[in-house]
């Protein structure tokens, strides 16, 4: 990857050349040979980047693009299929401009409609902010902590008036967001559609102008949302009218209040768009399928769920999950058919890496050898846990303790939640003293030490 030094002697091509790299549109999905959307975009942004140098050769000390991502809180650790667009953002920051992790406390409170056959569940805004405690740590892992900035879309959300948001839904013709597919589906079966669901792209829009920002990523099923943004960018440069006799636009009325004030309104953002990284079985990566690799993950989980994925999707992590010089990606490519298990660890570390940084994920490749591929566990590869420890005040804390093992098991942190633990059990993932657990409501009575193994590499001692 070249440095940051490097960089600032590219080209605009050159630089058009890093962002779009991989980039993916959604004409692009639907068949279309690339051209169309993409094109556009990247016609967009080479004015806007050209603007910028010129910004910055006269002296001007706002010259920066901005860009942001934003993140809905609907689960604890966001999972590295999230963080792709996290990526290209992290790429832009590199070139130099300036990055926005936006989280969605008000836009998680309705939950994006797209790719839903069914209402989902409102959250309230406490839960979405007990949720995104670990957010702003998990972008880390990828961005600047001090170059980045992290909003909440609440800001600005939670002030808009009734006669605001009518302004808003003016701009959007009912019958250009009943053409969604994903709410066509939904009427044509009979599933429910709310009222609040139309109002989630218009919200993720406002975002973009009350971020007056020039670049939004995110993923190519996300179009809609950010051609939203576009819109409602467009309504009010041309609502703020020219001011002067040179044709300045107005000042920004949010984004005055900001420390950087006099920004004029920005035109419509530029919509870089990533494709989507499936899960480790080939599926959509989905927290109900347990086929997520999570930012959260301990390396050696990451490095082994990497590690599950088929030959046939090697490929596939290569050009989205990975993020290494072209060169080297190319090189891989070649090498799975003679030899993809080493392709295979190549992505599992790249990842890693990625994430935890090059050392941890040296270490976790080595756990993975040792413990799953020649199966010898050594001393630190054995969790000992003193049971009443993990008990709460809610239990009682008698001498012999007795509670379910799926409770138990999500207590260890060996999974996620007591659902996922008892789907575990139903695969015969867990053994207690050696023995497959075959009952998912098994109840636990410690009375003596116990080896609990959960899966290939987790494996506690019960004291």
């Amino acid at each position: 990857m070249d440095t940051a030094s490097q960089m600032d002697n590219w080209s605009i091509e050159q630089q058009l050349d890093y962002l779009f790299e991989g980039a993916y549109f959604a004409d692009e999905a639907e068949g279309v040979p690339a051209g169309g959307i993409r094109a556009q975009m990247r016609a967009e942004l080479k004015a806007k980047l050209e603007l910028s140098a010129k910004l910055r050769d006269k002296g001007v000390a706002d010259w920066q693009l901005r860009a942001y991502i934003g993140a809905d809180p609907t689960r604890t650790s966001l999972h590295i299929g999230h963080m792709v667009p996290v990526v290209r953002l992290r790429r832009i920051q590199r070139l130099g401009h300036k990055v926005i992790f936006l989280i969605g406390d008000y836009t998680a409170m309705i939950g994006d409609p797209t790719g839903q056959s069914k209402e989902r569940e409102q959250l309230t805004h406490e839960k979405v902010l007990e949720l995104s405690r670990f957010y702003t740590g998990q972008a880390h892992r990828l961005l600047d902590p001090v170059q980045t900035e992290i909003r909440y879309n609440g800001e600005w959300l939670e002030k808009l008036g009734f006669a605001q948001i009518a302004e808003l839904l003016g701009q959007f013709p009912v019958k250009q967001i009943l053409a969604r597919q994903d709410f066509r589906d939904r009427l044509e079966e009979g599933e429910g559609l709310r009222a609040h669901e139309l109002l989630y792209s218009i919200m993720q829009g406002y975002d973009a102008y009350a971020l007056n920002c020039d670049v939004q990523v995110g993923g190519y099923d996300q179009h809609f949302n950010l051609l939203a943004g576009r819109v409602l960018q467009e309504h009010f440069q041309r609502k703020s009218k020219p001011q002067s006799k040179d044709g300045e636009w107005g000042e920004h009325p949010l984004f005055a209040a900001r420390p950087e004030t006099g920004r004029r309104i920005k035109g419509p953002h530029v919509m870089l768009t990533v494709p989507l990284l499936m899960g480790t079985d080939g599926r959509k990566m989905s927290k109900s399928w347990g086929n997520t690799v999570d930012v959260l993950d301990a390396p050696e989980d990451m490095f082994g769920k990497i590690m599950r994925i088929s030959d046939a999707m090697l490929e596939h992590y290569i050009q989205i999950a990975v993020e290494k010089p072209e060169s080297e990606k190319a090189a891989q490519r070649a090498r799975i058919s003679s030899d993809p298990m080493a392709v295979k660890k190549w992505i599992a570390h790249s990842i890693t890496e990625l994430y935890h940084g090059r050392e941890v994920a040296d270490s976790a490749q080595e756990h993975f050898r040792r413990t799953v591929q020649e199966k010898v566990f050594a001393a630190d590869d054995i969790q000992v846990v003193e049971v009443n420890s993990l008990l709460t005040e809610r239990e009682e804390k008698t001498g012999a303790v007795t509670l379910q093992l799926g409770v138990l098991i999500e207590l260890l942190g060996l999974a996620p939640s007591k659902s996922e633990a008892r789907r575990l059990i139903e695969q015969g993932a867990v053994k207690l003293n050696g023995e497959v657990v075959s009952d998912k409501f098994l109840v636990y009575f410690h009375s003596g030490e116990a080896i609990l193994q959960v899966g290939k590499r987790k494996i506690v001692k019960l004291v």
